[in-house]
Order: C-alpha cells, then structure tokens, then sequence
C-alpha cells in the first residue's frame, strides 16, 4: 500500500513539474502609446497677463504593453526640436493620468529654466513616456512625437523713447516679477514727444507696437504720444494690467542719523552725473548710524539697504529696496568722516549704492 501511495504521488510531481515546463511566463512588449493632438493647437504665444492659466491640455491612451498587469505611470518629455531628445526635458508630474494641462508659468518657467530665449518662438518636440515595472527593471515605451512652437515671455518691460530716436537705446522699464505688470525705470529725458514701445522677439524697435497716451494718464495702444516739457530725470511707470502711466520728475537726497546736519530731511539734494548716470553727494556721515535715500525731499518714494521678494511693491533688485532698512554708516559713532556717496538707477529694478571714504 505505502508503495502504491509513493508512485502515486510521484506520477503527481511528474505532471505538474511538466505543466510548469511548457507554460509560457507573459512577456511585455511595446503594442502602442498614442498621443493625442494637442488642444488647442500651437503656436503658443505665452504672456505675464495671463498668470498661470491653462495654455495647453494634453491627452493620451492607456499604453499597450501587451500584458494584463498593473498600470503604467506617465510623464510628458520636450526637447528643443528636430535633437531627438538628446536632452529631454520633464514637463509634467509622474503619475497614472492619461491627461495633463500645462499652465502659462508652468510651461514659461520650464522653458527659461532650459535655456529657451524670452520672446523668441521656439520648435519643441513632445511626446510621452511610459513606465510599467519596478525602478531597477522597468519596461519603457514612448509615444509618437508632436511638434510645436513656444514663445516664452521675460518679465514685462518697455522701452520709453522720442518718437524720433532709436527704441534699442532708449531708457528701459521692468516689472518687479514675471507676473507683474508694474513696470518702472529712472532715466533723464530730453523735452520731447515720447512712446512706450513694446519688445519683439526681444528687440526694442520702431517698428514695434507701442502705447501711447489715452488721456488722464491711461496707456493705450497706439495713443497719441506722451509730451515731457521740461528736460530732466524721471521716474517712468507704465502698467499694462492696469493700462495706467506716470512720468514723475525727482531729484534725490540723503536722509538719516548719519548726517551730520539735517537728519530729517534729504537736503542739500544730490548732484546727477549724467557720464556715469549716477546721482552723487560728497558729504559728512557719522560712524555706526544709518541713512536712507529719498526722492523730492518726501517719503513716498524711498530707498533703503535689503532686498524683498520679486513681485512685490518694495522689490528694487537684489541691492535695494523701497522702504528698506538704513544703510549702516562703517566706523565707530564717535567718528564722522566725509563719504561720496552715489546712487545708480540706470539699471531698472536693479539699483544700487556705493559709499566711498575719501
């Protein structure tokens, strides 16, 4: 019986050791991944108006990876046109979606992080990759690739010029973030007729678009142009969110503990130097205190050491900014000694200082 019992039970390994022999284990293999056309079609042109709204939605089919297994994970990749993703770019989240909208600065900040010129269409390549199995053995599939053109936007700026020179030379304005439209800059002007021309493909020209003046101060395309009667410095604001401008004339003054006379007020004022566009002062400052630099003898325009967040109203750089902390004096308190002193706005929203002993 015990012998019946064991050639039984060995004709029962037998069996199943030869049914695992012939079964075929399932074998992954690219079957398809289509990418869907993309909505709404290119050419994408993308603005600092807009924000981060949706742009683009992309979509596509479950991939086909010829099993019956657990779901594939997604990513879409670009690449700058026609390089056949020599270097791709990730340009979405990893996840199990078949679906993703890029937004306006998603995609925008994507670009310029990836070396892609503001202002500038660009070829790009996308398609989609496909991930089933575990990170040290996965099986990949790509989709079919789709082309498009991208222009990227830098932060808003204007060039504000007589309607009779050269706009590549004039004076700049710039916004305090990529989505603002607060543009300002300081420039000394000439008497003269002025307009505010728009950049194309990153070049300021005549040929360009530009605003003008609405009347009450409001800027609008093609107005009529903006008359400066007296030459001076200014400062130049123009906003396309709020379609408003400005032209303020200022002069500039030292105001704070440092000084040795008239701390509570920025007078005598500051000299420009118009060679080197820099406002200067040669004068007596105290050892340890702190001064400020303030525009019309007034505080409503007043620059100070520290930097604040790009976007904000007190952003002027990385240097300074409106409303900042006082610039601290080198030296004991004990000490007064004369500095020259100069202030230099030529660079919109990027000022700076310097504080030469003599």
């Amino acid at each position: 019986m015990k012998k019946i019992l064991k050639t039984t039970i060995f004709a029962f390994l037998l069996i199943s050791l030869g049914s695992c022999t012939n079964e075929k284990s399932p074998v992954a293999k690219a079957n398809g991944l289509n990418l869907h056309p993309i909505t709404p079609s290119s050419p994408f042109v993308l603005s600092a108006l807009a924000g981060d709204t949706p742009v683009a939605t992309l979509t596509w089919d479950v991939a086909d990876n010829g099993v019956s297994t657990s779901e594939s994970t997604y990513v879409i990749e670009i690449a700058k046109g026609g390089t056949n993703f020599a270097k791709s770019i990730i340009a979405s989240p990893i996840s199990t979606n078949t679906t993703f909208v890029w937004g306006e600065g998603f995609l925008n900040g994507l670009l310029l992080a990836n070396g892609f010129l503001p202002d500038v269409a660009a070829d790009i390549d996308v398609r989609i990759k496909s991930t089933l199995g575990l990170d040290y053995n996965p099986f990949i599939q790509y989709s079919n690739i789709l082309s498009i053109k991208v222009t990227p936007f830098s932060q808003s700026a204007f060039a504000f010029t007589l309607d009779t020179k050269d706009p590549a030379a004039a004076a700049k304005t710039l916004s305090s973030g990529l989505f603002t439209t607060d543009t300002e800059g300081y420039s000394w002007l000439e008497a003269g007729n002025y307009k505010f021309y728009t950049s194309v493909q990153n070049v300021f020209q005549t040929a360009n678009p530009y605003y003008g003046n609405g009347g009450s101060g409001s800027l609008v395309l093609n107005g009529a142009a903006i008359n400066i009667a007296t030459a001076g410095y200014y400062k130049i604001m123009a906003d396309i969110g709020a379609k408003t401008f400005s032209v303020t004339p200022v002069t500039w003054g030292i105001i704070g503990t440092a000084k040795v006379f008239g701390s509570l007020n920025s007078l005598p004022a500051m000299t420009y130097d118009s060679t080197n566009k820099v406002w200067k002062s040669t004068i007596s400052l105290k050892g340890g205190k702190t001064f400020n630099f303030r525009a019309n003898n007034s505080n409503v325009i007043n620059l100070g050491g520290g930097t604040a967040v790009a976007g904000t109203t007190d952003f002027a750089g990385t240097t300074m900014r409106y409303n900042g902390f006082g610039i601290t004096v080198p030296g004991l308190s004990t000490v007064t000694a004369s500095y020259v002193v100069t202030l230099d706005l030529s660079s919109p929203r990027n000022y700076s200082y310097t504080l030469v002993k003599q």
